[in-house]
């Protein structure tokens, strides 16, 4: 069987987001320090991936690295600032409030979409992203004074690099951006390692950093490559798998229970995405 572009797109974001649902937990699991946490959680992936593409490109490999010139180091910056904003959202507020922000990927990639491809936003895009600004005012409201707002914030900021990162893709479909993910792997891992206070890393953490090579390597390799067949606010559609169960993965191993305005805000948020992703592929199915 012959799969169109369309479906090439969508299996291939399935696939990735599917791969990153337990990326929260092993967090959660993890003991070491914020800093150490992101060195290992950004060096050992990415080092994986590098061998990867070496076997893969070898004698062309610098051509192939660098093939996406200024655009491959613009989305390495975009990486960058997911990886460290993702660990700062799981570090200062639950589980479920840090990948509720990370849902609003497919919007925000829709208003940027917006401002620098020039893709229209018609009248149902903008009342979807009205009605979950004030979702997210009601879940930043519930945690005001429960120190919980300041990963609210880490968690916008980590849906706005991820969903830039998907619009700098789908900019230029015809590029290979893997290279520029382990460049900002690599670069993040830099960038902690002046920060942590110790490189000592237990056995038991280790295996769980192990794993990430699955949920933020492999997975971000199909999720990269998803956006040159499908928009960006597509690819951004199945962030709401992680979003529905990251939590419960969490929930599930150590009892971690969001609020109940985060579960409304939640329900409210994914309700409504989902069907605006769901306008946005008829449309353009025509």
């Amino acid at each position: 069987m012959t799969l169109t572009n369309h479906q090439k797109g969508i299996l291939l974001a399935f696939a990735g987001v599917m791969l990153l649902t337990p990326d929260s937990l092993l967090i959660r699991l993890i003991t070491i320090d914020t800093w150490s946490l992101l060195f290992y959680r950004s060096l050992i992936p990415g080092i994986f991936l590098l061998l990867c593409l070496i076997a893969y490109a070898r004698k062309n490999f610098f051509k192939f690295f660098f093939n996406a010139g200024k655009l491959g180091l613009l989305n390495s910056i975009f990486i960058v600032g997911s990886n460290i904003f993702f660990i700062l959202a799981l570090q200062n507020t639950n589980v479920a409030n840090a990948l509720v922000m990370v849902s609003l990927v497919p919007l925000i990639a829709a208003i940027i979409s917006f401002i620098f491809l020039r893709e229209r936003l018609d009248f149902f895009t903008n009342a979807a992203i009205f009605l979950c600004l004030l979702a997210v005012i009601f879940i930043f409201y519930d945690s005001i004074g429960s120190g919980r707002i300041l990963g609210d914030i880490f968690g916008i900021l980590t849906a706005v690099s991820v969903a830039s990162s998907l619009v700098v893709i789908r900019s230029a479909a015809d590029k290979n951006f893997i290279p520029s993910y382990v460049m900002g792997k690599l670069i993040t891992a830099v960038i902690s390692s002046m920060l942590l206070t110790s490189f000592v890393i237990g056995g038991v953490d280790l295996s769980y950093i192990f794993l990430m090579i699955f949920t933020v390597g492999f997975s971000f390799i199909l999720i990269t490559f998803a956006p040159r067949f499908i928009s960006a606010s597509e690819v951004g559609l199945f962030f709401l798998l992680e979003t529905a169960l990251g939590p419960i993965w969490v929930w599930w191993f150590i009892d971690e229970i969001p609020t109940q305005n985060t579960i409304i805000g939640a329900i409210f948020i994914v309700f409504i995405i989902f069907i605006h992703s769901i306008y946005m592929v008829k449309k353009s199915d025509g």
